[in-house]
């Protein structure tokens, strides 16, 4: 089961003018850390992977994470107050 379905309810994010559900951002972020952690281990299984596209690579998925991190403890932040 995906981690964004186990969350609490996720409610708009406002970005400029445009509105979007921060659930349905939290599901595309986990998206791509799905496919970033499945990129790192086939680059790392590789004979001799790029040090500058794995670290690449690792600083993405650091990001990606932090994100979905900010998404859910900002919600829950919400719901305590």
């Amino acid at each position: 089961m995906p981690v964004i379905a186990r969350i609490l309810p996720m409610t708009t994010l406002n970005i400029g003018e445009q509105a979007f559900d921060s659930k349905d951002i939290a599901s595309k972020v986990q998206s791509d850390i799905r496919f970033l952690i499945s990129r790192l281990q086939h680059l790392e299984q590789q004979p001799n992977p790029n040090p500058i596209v794995l670290q690449t690579y690792r600083d993405m998925l650091e990001s990606r994470q932090a994100v979905l991190d900010w998404l859910v403890q900002d919600k829950k932040a919400v719901v305590n107050h």
